[in-house]
């Protein structure tokens, strides 16, 4: 009986242990935090964001206030959770008949990943709408999805702006894990106006993504700590880190992609990046930005950026009636 009670003790004290470690993670990584250091505000660049991270900031930064202080409408929606979801939005002059839904990456905002992007995009005279994604900026919600749950809010984006923009193309454009939701997506019953994805540096699960930073940024066994990470989150948020995955996703899409990244890319190393393009099945066109990190292929390649989408976009849109 002694024995019996010593091994339940234990047993017991393990899982606590985990329970711990596991929430622990939960609260770091995706728990919603509306206040972030970053060097706009006196942080310091992440290291994920190397070799180009600082450069990167410098070129985005001056951009930003510009950006924020265009006069935006916005729209939301009901999320399949009940959440309300936001975006600013602003219609095109002349409108040209396309809309491009914009999707943010991690712990990030609109004005991080496309303010750099709005002259090029306005001087086409496209409807702009820029999400916020759950849990971040002007939308509910108290955790990051990680595309594993915004792959549905895409979807619901999607018929919103077809229903603000009748008649227009629509085309997705994501950074890192705006890129995987977009990505994510593909395979789920998007609005028939949906011509088309642009996936800047989109990443292939969360699952691989927290296996692959695990070691990296916290010295810990991906095993079994992202096991643990993932079991307390599926209890805490609602899902699991396989729920979402862009290969999979891709290899069902009928939609035609554009896949862009960096070449020293430490979130979504190359080998990753591949597997999502090779998956997909459709009308496909690479950027491969030489020397470019994270989110940095705009800045690093921005006449191929501009041109590779501006030529995707002519070629996939729907012919005007």
């Amino acid at each position: 009986m002694k024995a019996f009670l010593i091994v339940w003790a234990a047993v017991t004290v393990l899982l606590l242990i985990c329970l711990v470690v596991g929430y622990t993670f939960v609260c770091l990584l995706i728990k919603r935090q509306d206040i972030i250091r970053s060097p706009e505000n006196g942080g310091k660049s992440s290291s994920l964001l190397e070799p180009t991270g600082d450069a990167l900031w410098a070129y985005n930064i001056p951009k930003f206030r510009p950006f924020r202080e265009l006069p935006f409408e916005t729209a939301e929606i009901r999320s399949f959770d009940s959440l309300t979801l936001r975006a600013d939005f602003l219609r095109g002059e002349p409108d040209t008949g396309v809309t491009v839904i914009f999707c943010h990456g991690y712990k990030s905002e609109p004005a991080f990943d496309f303010a750099a992007m709005y002259d090029f995009y306005r001087s086409l005279g496209y409807n702009l709408v820029y999400l916020h994604m759950r849990a971040h900026g002007k939308s509910e919600g108290k955790y990051i999805g990680f595309g594993a749950l915004d792959r549905f809010d895409v979807q619901r984006w999607t018929k919103k702006a077809a229903e603000l923009f009748p008649g227009t193309s629509i085309f997705l454009h994501g950074m890192s894990m705006g890129a995987a939701s977009i990505l994510q997506s593909a395979d789920l019953e998007l609005d028939p106006a949906v011509c088309g994805i642009i996936a800047d540096c989109g990443f292939s699960s969360t699952n691989e993504v927290f296996r692959n930073l695990i070691g990296g940024m916290y010295h810990l066994p991906a095993t079994p700590f992202v096991d643990i990470f993932e079991a307390v989150n599926r209890m805490v948020a609602g899902y699991g880190f396989t729920d979402g995955d862009s290969v999979r996703s891709m290899a069902q899409s009928k939609l035609p992609l554009a896949y862009i990244c960096g070449d020293c890319d430490r979130y979504v190393p190359l080998d990753m990046a591949m597997r999502i393009y090779d998956a997909c099945v459709q009308d496909k066109v690479l950027l491969i930005a030489k020397g470019a990190g994270h989110a940095a292929s705009f800045m690093v390649e921005n006449e191929k950026y501009k041109s590779l989408v501006t030529e995707f976009i002519n070629t996939h849109r729907k012919e005007d009636e």
